[in-house]
């Protein structure tokens, strides 16, 4: 399987923290699966209860028991929540926005941010995220919205929707530069899983699309100065133990696709403040064993720190081993550093799931 993320966009009037664009790319078989992610708005409606199998399409064939959208809602939102990041809200606006750029993209069969009216005149429904919410009546003018973030995956090479809204999910959790858009402190979202055949493309494709916002009068949701979150955190599963690229690459020259780091961990304070990790270890639990990883990543040292106001803000960091991790294996992190200057230390177990 090849995993492609593709680099994250955050526009908006305002910004929290910003959301880079990213492309994650994994090897293996004959099939590529495509991640993507952009920023920001708000209002909406909860639609947190599954479908059931009662509703029937218009040719009367019953409908997936729990829709793949749905389910990789449930599944953002439940981590998010246990990890201490507050819960978004489903938006009826920002799922007709990810629905439509879903569908654009399977049509034309590509991946990415931004739609071509001259080029792809099909379906086109804004050339940038921030366009397809105004246009889909998220907020009347783009001053109204603070910040907007888009994230894309997409498997390509069958049109297989089951199971591709959680495992899309657990592909950019694990990916540093998209995990920090999904957990950033956006309220609303809209998700759309869309193939080829919904919008009778020929070539097989699949996408998960998310569109997650917050309106300038309502603001980000925000945690305590005092607080230190993490994600994966105590008690996380199914973490993916493999990531096998992101753009931009996490390790600059390193071809991933060959020589895949392993999990990814954020830690991450209040907007504005300023985090420091001065230690950061991961041990295998069963047997003590020592995970080598990467040294620490933050604004200061993040190589991406150049684009726009920098990938990494000052309030966040990320570790990563510096190999694949074992699936369906419990690992200790240990963490220290300073929270604006106030010493703090994290300990916490997350296990790995079978994907990556």
């Amino acid at each position: 399987m090849t995993v492609t993320s593709f680099f994250s966009i955050a526009t908006a009037s305002k910004r929290y923290p910003a959301a880079q664009g990213a492309s994650l790319v994994a090897t293996g078989c004959a099939l590529a699966l495509l991640l993507t992610a952009c920023g920001g708005g708000g209002g909406g409606v909860d639609t947190t209860t599954p479908a059931t199998a009662a509703t029937l399409s218009s040719s009367g064939t019953p409908v997936d028991l729990v829709a793949e959208d749905v389910a990789a809602f449930q599944l953002l939102n439940a981590e998010r929540v246990h990890c201490g990041f507050p819960a978004m809200v489903r938006n009826v606006n920002l799922d007709a926005a990810a629905k439509a750029h879903a569908d654009y993209q399977a049509f034309h069969g590509i991946v990415d941010h931004f739609e071509d009216a001259a080029a792809m005149p099909v379906g086109f429904s804004g050339k940038a995220p921030i366009d397809r919410v105004l246009a889909k009546g998220y907020a009347t003018r783009a001053a109204d919205i603070g910040a907007v973030t888009d994230e894309i995956t997409a498997l390509l090479g069958t049109s297989v929707k089951a199971g591709f809204g959680e495992a899309g999910i657990r592909s950019l959790l694990n990916a540093p530069y998209h995990l920090r858009g999904l957990v950033s402190g956006y309220r609303d979202v809209g998700l759309a899983v869309r193939n080829s055949t919904d919008v009778g493309a020929a070539k097989a494709s699949v996408y998960l699309q998310i569109d997650a916002a917050y309106l300038a009068s309502a603001g980000p949701q925000l945690f305590a100065a005092t607080e230190i979150h993490t994600y994966p955190c105590d008690g996380t599963t199914g973490v993916n133990y493999r990531l096998a690229n992101e753009s931009p690459n996490p390790v600059p020259n390193r071809d991933l696709a060959v020589n895949p780091l392993g999990s990814s961990v954020l830690i991450t304070l209040r907007p504005g403040n300023r985090l420091v990790v001065s230690s950061a270890s991961f041990t295998q639990v069963n047997n003590g064993q020592v995970v080598v990883t990467r040294p620490p990543v933050g604004n200061t040292n993040d190589p991406y720190r150049t684009c726009s106001d920098g990938c990494f803000n000052i309030n966040e960091a990320y570790v990563v081993a510096d190999a694949p991790l074992l699936p369906k294996t419990a690992y200790l992190v240990n963490l220290a550093g300073t929270n604006n200057g106030v010493s703090f230390t994290r300990q916490f177990t997350f296990t790995t799931g079978s994907g990556g």
